[in-house]
């Protein structure tokens, strides 16, 4: 196992509990703002000491409490990307790119800087400061610079986040082709679970400073499992539920159904707004199927979006997103939407 991160920091009001491993792949760190994502990798590359665990790169132990090994971000050949890329403002490109470079290769630092000038696209820029670069250009600079260290893991800090958003598209497909040359682990921290999907095959979820979930992207996005990991997924219908014998009791919105099985710490159930449909396009019965009354609505660029709720109740609202021609259409019938069972989320 390349990366072994089983450590625990104490904040008072913040306690990090993270537990991680990954091979050589592009594994992301996905979570909310301040679930500790930036903070854990802070801890790998040593600039945050834990109070207790074990990180352990490619056999090398960087931290262990209980052995009091605690290397220095000098010796645990991380290639760690700031958000801000962190970059001297008052060194040009090369001497930024120079200043990556190991002692044990300063004989070779000019032709390191001129490889990686060369390699990240950087001609023409050697002589420019940090203040003279676009977004783009600083991103490959600082990446340069990391990559001129030979570092044995990449730790990227959420890098689209200091770029406007017209750039970020093609950035993300450099940065993508960069890395993917790399061949050792990457850790990718984003809040952005539409960037997670296209760079990253593996998942950890992070929330409230501990690592909840790990898996493959596709069934993580299929089949969240607990209510932090549903909401960023992007499920926007999320309420309280409670299992009775055979039956998952839904309250809040007024109904219940039997699904294949239920979990044991069941606690919620999630009901994408893409996955509700009129009840008159179904193809078969709904195991969830009732008339309704539309509290609000409004037309975004693609889509029509409808608050709606269970017709003559006090039951939350559900939203729903629906194509124009669905909208369009909704009136010339009556109004019944259903939920088919397998769209149904159940949540811890």
């Amino acid at each position: 196992m390349p990366l072994t991160c089983k450590i625990e920091k104490d904040f008072g009001a913040f306690k990090l509990d993270v537990d991680i491993e990954t091979e050589d792949e592009i594994r992301a760190l996905l979570g909310a703002s301040g679930c500790g994502k930036s903070m854990t990798l802070r801890c790998i590359a040593g600039v945050v000491k834990p109070d207790n665990g074990l990180i352990i790169l490619n056999g090398i132990t960087l931290f262990d409490s209980k052995k009091r090994i605690n290397l220095s971000p000098q010796q645990r050949q991380t290639g760690f990307l700031f958000q801000d890329y962190a970059l001297f403002p008052n060194m040009s490109v090369a001497k930024n790119i120079a200043a990556g470079v190991h002692k044990k290769d300063r004989s070779r630092k000019t032709q390191i800087v001129r490889e990686m000038i060369a390699s990240f696209q950087l001609e023409g820029f050697a002589h420019l400061y940090p203040a003279q670069l676009s977004g783009g250009q600083k991103q490959r600079c600082a990446l340069a610079r990391i990559m001129a260290g030979q570092p044995e893991i990449l730790l990227l800090d959420e890098p689209f986040s200091a770029l406007d958003s017209h750039l970020k598209w093609q950035l993300e497909q450099e940065l993508t082709a960069m890395i993917a040359c790399f061949s050792g682990p990457v850790l990718f921290v984003s809040h952005n679970r539409d960037e997670v999907y296209r760079i990253c095959e593996n998942i950890t979820i992070l929330n409230n400073g501990k690592s909840e979930l790990t898996g493959a992207k596709k069934d993580i996005f299929k089949n969240p499992v607990t209510r932090a990991a549903a909401l960023l997924m992007g499920c926007k219908n999320i309420v309280a539920a409670a299992a009775e014998g055979n039956k998952v009791l839904v309250d809040d919105w007024g109904f219940s159904f039997v699904p294949d099985s239920i979990p044991e710490s069941l606690g919620y159930v999630g009901i994408r707004a893409n996955h509700i449909q009129p009840a008159y396009e179904a193809l078969s019965r709904a195991p969830v199927r009732f008339a309704y009354e539309i509290l609000y609505e409004t037309e975004g660029p693609f889509n029509h979006i409808m608050t709606v709720r269970k017709a003559e109740s006090n039951c939350q609202p559900i939203r729903w997103e629906m194509p124009k021609a669905t909208r369009k259409a909704i009136d010339d019938h009556p109004h019944e939407l259903c939920i088919q069972q397998e769209q149904i989320l159940l949540l811890r």
